[in-house]
């Protein structure tokens, strides 16, 4: 990595649409030059940009790697040449396009730092899942959890980290050697699974893929499961919800952010921000100098917890698509 020295962190977030619902509902003045760039905002003195490549979810999956590989490394070169940013975080799909961000490092003509910004979300997605429990006054120790993309970026730590707090453990996903590899690093009482079908044995499910699209449906969830949706697009989608007033769906990667700061996305709710971005800004505003790419390292995921308590990014309430969670 050839990085030079750094004496000021100036991030950028490099995301995508989600849909075309989404691409309408970004301000015209965001689209520049085929890519997504908002005005610069400051948060304690540090400045950033969202920023984005102009693919939707599906397109993200559908087009050719190399092409969108190569939008994104446009896309950061372009920041950091024009803009002075030195800190990129990986948004969405971006990541898992990227190795994990692992290949952007590795481009020579990008000089700064990486972050996919999961090791916070992970954090985050474990709260959310401990305050769901207890919203419900059950304990974990007589649960049974699902992960599903248990061996993906976020899901690989979330299995570690959650499956000796509960009774049984489903880890999920579409690899079987993948899931072989993840079985030797995880403790507790787990099966390993490339059929949706068992999801349905859980009360507690947490999701975290890549699939473009709304991957879980009716016929997967037993009655009154606990979902904790970290994916975008959401695994779960709306209108399953209301099919299905019985499953309690909670937002997984949301974390309370000052409104002050006036960071606009489409769909998020005010007073909130993924909590991908928040590590980003939280690592910029340390000024520490470094990529997290690949798998996640527990202690910068306790680095990370720390950064927030610093800072007041906390999850501080339940929240399904936003809104207030509450029981139907």
């Amino acid at each position: 990595m050839n990085v030079g020295v750094i004496q000021i962190m100036k991030f950028a977030i490099i995301g995508h649409l989600i849909n075309e619902r989404h691409k309408k509902l970004m301000p015209k003045e965001y689209f520049h030059h085929n890519m997504i760039l908002s005005p610069e905002f400051d948060i304690q003195g540090t400045k950033g940009y969202i920023t984005g490549i102009t693919l939707t979810a599906k397109q993200m999956m559908n087009f050719d790697l190399h092409e969108v590989r190569k939008k994104i490394l446009k896309n950061a070169l372009f920041l950091q040449n024009n803009y002075h940013v030195n800190l990129i975080q990986l948004g969405g799909l971006t990541t898992s396009v990227t190795h994990g961000g692992t290949w952007l490092v590795k481009q020579e003509k990008y000089a700064g730092f990486v972050n996919h910004g999961d090791s916070y979300t992970v954090s985050v997605t474990c709260e959310a899942v401990k305050k769901s429990i207890e919203y419900f006054k059950m304990n974990s120790s007589n649960l049974t959890l699902a992960i599903v993309g248990a061996y993906g970026i976020i899901g690989e730590a979330v299995s570690k980290i959650l499956t000796p707090q509960f009774s049984k453990t489903y880890l999920v996903g579409r690899r079987e050697k993948k899931l072989q590899t993840l079985a030797k690093n995880i403790h507790g009482n787990f099966t390993i699974s490339t059929n949706l079908a068992v999801i349905k044995k859980a009360d507690v499910v947490v999701t975290a893929t890549n699939h473009p699209s709304a991957l879980l449906h009716s016929h997967h969830l037993r009655q009154h499961a606990i979902v904790i949706d970290v994916s975008q697009p959401p695994n779960l989608s709306s209108k399953l919800c209301k099919q299905r007033p019985d499953v309690n769906r909670i937002d997984g990667g949301y974390v309370d952010f000052p409104e002050e700061y006036k960071v606009f996305l489409p769909g998020i709710p005010h007073g909130k921000l993924y909590a991908c971005i928040v590590e980003v800004i939280m690592q910029a505003l340390e000024n520490e100098h470094g990529n997290h790419v690949g798998s996640i390292e527990m202690d910068h995921i306790k680095k990370t917890e720390k950064w927030a308590k610093k800072y007041g990014f906390t999850l501080n309430e339940l929240t399904n698509f936003g809104k207030i969670f509450s029981i139907k």
